[in-house]
């Protein structure tokens, strides 16, 4: 499995003060793992289940 790239991007939560629990893929990690997104901005290495995360990331 070829890794998308936006798998590589760090978690980014964005300059809004939201805080929502989110995943994001950690490349170094090799896994999925919990962040606090901000609500908006951020990059595409964003998911709402780690389920999702996994899916588009994990081999």
């Amino acid at each position: 499995l070829q890794h998308r790239t936006f798998c590589k991007l760090p978690a980014e939560p964005g300059p809004c003060k939201a805080s929502i629990p989110a995943f994001y893929y950690n490349w170094a990690a090799k896994k999925c793992q919990l962040f606090h997104y901000g609500g908006c901005k951020g990059n595409a290495n964003r998911f709402s289940t780690i389920e999702k995360c996994r899916h588009a990331c994990v081999g």
